[in-house]
């Protein structure tokens, strides 16, 4: 093989042959080149949360986190302008972080009157799976499909997905097994998938829907043989390993993904939020803005778990006080670079008195209703917060985002990760 270098490569389970190390990025780190941070007191941006990837002098992938930074931190009390640099060995990258000045930005009022809610219970911890998973050497693969129905509510098997498509060991290099959120946008699929649900960074995974042939096809791919494997496996697209909190404020326009990317575990609290705008060509994050929503002051904080976008300006979000008993929708506003909230509904009570998290939110543009999910439950409210339906699937497992796109109520279930879908009415 002479001075030239080689690698035997293995993918998703297959002996893909020896390649030539010139075929590997090295010595690269791509960064977001732009971040807007709203002007907020309570809050620290990681720089790092700018790097989309980085590979060392042989092309392999490194953890972000060995990435040095001429900044760890930029805070975000008072209007500036942040140069930062990034090295790993011979790679490097330059990013610029502003923080805006209108100290007043993010600041609404939650005053709407509280519609009527629906009370029932769930649990926290799943208790069933899709029927084959975990069993066999490697997640037996399903064989028979599912419809969920309650009320208004049918939703059908669209296609089962891979456990993991990328068997690695390392967080940069795992993809799956675990779904948090999911999107449907152009006729594609996008889920986000962790190695575990307590990481922030993760992979989003892209489906042409066109390209998947049936609804079991899809989670063979380890098994398949080469030629039918490189055929499915050659239209689905994955991302670097990138910044994404928890996954489930997840969702999609005609011209980006999009992904809020909290932290699952503060509540009420006054902190900003990251918002990811993730181009749908190469799945990495272009832009990366801050926004914060308080009730009148920072005294009354909203952090928001689950959001879904309307457009690249635009998004709606679900907010629960369990103190105040209260379920609130907001609508955040681009202007600029800034984002204003405003309080558009709310709905009285709990939906889930054991405070079971909401899994998903989707919202139908055409009839301004808004879907939620929790743990085998699904409700449809109207833009002001009343309950004009509901669901009860008895399924055991975690839903993992839901979305509406073409008339159509999409929703993902855990545990093998599954796509259903239904038409709306």
């Amino acid at each position: 093989m002479g001075k030239s270098k080689y690698y035997f490569v293995w993918i998703d389970g297959h002996k893909a042959g020896w390649l030539n190390q010139r075929a590997f990025l090295k010595n690269k780190i791509s960064v977001v080149k732009k971040i807007s941070l709203v002007n907020n007191p309570y809050y620290i941006f990681p720089t790092k949360d700018a790097i989309n990837f980085a590979t060392d002098s042989t092309g392999t992938v490194v953890n972000p986190n060995k990435v040095k930074a001429s900044q760890d931190e930029v805070l975000s009390n008072s209007a500036s302008e942040h140069k930062i640099t990034f090295t790993y060995g011979k790679a490097h990258a330059h990013t610029v972080v502003e923080v805006r000045g209108d100290a007043q930005e993010g600041v609404g009022v939650a005053d709407k009157p509280e519609q009527t809610g629906k009370s029932a219970s769930s649990w926290f911890k799943h208790y069933r799976t899709s029927g084959n998973w975990g069993k066999g050497a490697s997640y037996a693969p399903e064989t028979k499909p599912h419809v969920l129905k309650s009320g208004s509510f049918k939703l059908k098997t669209y296609f089962y997905q891979p456990a993991t498509l990328s068997q690695g060991r390392s967080q940069t290099g795992m993809v799956g097994p675990v779904p948090e959120g999911m999107t449907i946008s152009n006729g594609s699929m996008y889920a986000t998938m962790y190695k575990s649900p307590h990481n922030t960074r993760a992979h989003i995974v892209a489906y042409k829907l066109k390209n998947v042939p049936n609804r079991y096809i899809m989670q063979k791919l380890p098994w398949l043989p080469w030629g039918q494997f490189t055929r499915l496996a050659s239209k689905i697209k994955i991302s670097p390993y990138i910044k994404l909190g928890h996954g489930q404020a997840f969702s999609a326009t005609h011209n980006y993904i999009y992904a809020i990317a909290n932290d699952h575990l503060v509540r009420h609290s006054s902190q900003s939020e990251e918002i990811m705008q993730i181009s749908k060509k190469d799945l990495q994050i272009k832009r990366i803005w801050t926004f914060k929503i308080w009730n009148r002051s920072a005294k009354d904080g909203r952090y928001m778990h689950n959001a879904t976008f309307l457009n690249d300006n635009k998004f709606v979000a679900v907010y629960h006080s369990s103190t105040k008993h209260r379920f609130e929708y907001w609508k955040v506003t681009r202007h600029g670079d800034s984002w204003q909230p405003v309080e558009i509904g709310a709905t009285k009570g709990e939906f889930m008195r054991n405070n079971s998290p909401v899994q998903g939110i989707a919202y139908d543009k055409k009839r301004a209703h808004i879907y939620l999910a929790f743990n085998d439950y699904l409700f449809k409210v109207n833009h002001d917060g009343m309950v004009l339906a509901n669901g009860r699937f008895h399924t055991g497992r975690e839903f993992e985002g839901i979305c509406v796109n073409n008339s159509h109520l999409y929703a993902e279930l855990a545990q093998r990760p599954e796509l259903l879908h239904q038409k709306i009415k």
